[in-house]
C-alpha cells in the first residue's frame, strides 16, 4: 500500500533557540506521529536537551492484517558531544503499550497477554554512542557512521534489556555514484524471570532494512495466520549503490 513520510523542522522556535519538529509515518504496517523539541545548548558545555512525545501503531506483517500494538509515550533524553565526530546519549522514558486483537491474535501474542495482560506500562532507560564521519547526514557520498544504543527496561510491567550497533561505510564512486554498505546487529532480553516483550520483538524486511519484501515481514511466521512475530535477535547485512534520482 501507500505510505507517506513526511517531516517539519523549525530551527529556533518562536525566538527560544531551541528547535521543534514533527515527522509523520503513514505506511501501512508503521503510523507514527512524534513531536520533538531540541534544546542543542542546554548547558555552556553543548550538552542537547531533547523531548520526545509520540503515539506510534505497529500492524506486524501478516495475511489478514489483524491485529496491531498501539504505544503512547514521552521521553527526555541528552546528548554530551566528546568530539567533533563523539557523541553519548542517555535519557528516559514513560510508554505504554496496547496489544489490540483484532480478529486474530497470533498464539504468541495470546500467551503473553494471558499472562502479563493486554496493556503494558514500561519506565525505559536509555544510553548510546554515536560517531559520524559522513560528510552529509543525508546524502553521504563517503564517510562512516556508528551507533550503539542500549535499553533496559527498570519499571512499570516490563523488566528487558535491549542492544543494538549499526556500522555504515561509504565509498565514492563518482560525485553522483557512491557505494554503501550497511550492518544492522540487535539482542534483547528478558530480566527478573520474564520474557522479553514481544512487542519489543525486531524484525526484518522493507525499506532500511531488506529491500524488496514487505515492511517487517521476514523472521518467525505465527503458523495459523501468516503473522510475523520477529524475534529477540537481528542481523541485517546489506550493500548497495546510490544513485541521483532520474531527471
Amino acid at each position: 500500500g501507500l505510505g507517506l513520510t513526511a517531516g517539519i523542522s523549525q530551527e529556533n522556535a518562536f525566538g527560544s533557540g531551541n528547535s521543534l519538529g514533527i515527522q509523520i509515518d503513514t505506511s501501512d504496517t508503521y503510523r507514527t506521529v512524534v513531536l520533538s523539541t531540541t534544546d542543542p545548548y542546554f548547558t555552556v558545555d553543548g550538552v542537547s536537551r531533547s523531548i520526545d512525545v509520540y503515539h506510534r501503531t505497529t500492524r506486524p506483517y501478516t495475511v489478514s492484517d489483524s491485529y496491531s500494538l498501539k504505544t503512547t509515550g514521552a521521553s527526555l533524553r541528552f546528548g554530551v558531544p566528546f568530539t567533533e565526530t563523539d557523541t553519548v546519549y542517555f535519557g528516559a522514558g514513560v510508554e505504554q503499550t496496547k496489544i489490540v486483537p483484532g480478529t486474530s491474535l497470533p498464539a504468541a501474542y495470546t500467551t503473553y497477554a494471558n499472562q502479563f495482560g493486554y496493556t503494558s506500562n514500561g519506565v525505559p532507560l536509555t544510553i548510546g554512542w554515536a560517531r559520524d564521519t559522513r560528510d552529509s547526514a543525508l546524502v553521504p557520498n563517503s564517510g562512516r557512521y556508528q551507533r550503539i544504543n542500549g535499553e533496559w527496561g527498570v519499571g512499570g510491567d516490563t523488566r528487558y534489556l535491549s542492544a543494538s550497533y549499526q556500522f555504515q561505510q561509504y565509498w565514492p564512486l563518482s560525485k553522483q555514484y557512491t557505494f554503501a554498505f550497511n550492518a544492522d546487529f540487535a539482542y534483547g532480553k528478558g530480566l527478573s524471570g520474564r520474557p522479553f516483550p514481544l512487542f519489543k520483538n525486531f524484525y526484518g524486511g522493507g525499506l532500511g532494512s531488506v529491500r524488496g519484501f514487505e515492511q517487517g515481514s521476514l523472521g518467525e511466521v505465527e503458523v495459523t495466520n501468516g503473522g510475523s512475530l520477529g524475534g529477540n535477535k537481528k542481523v541485517n547485512l546489506n550493500f548497495e549503490i546510490i544513485t541521483p534520482f532520474p531527471g
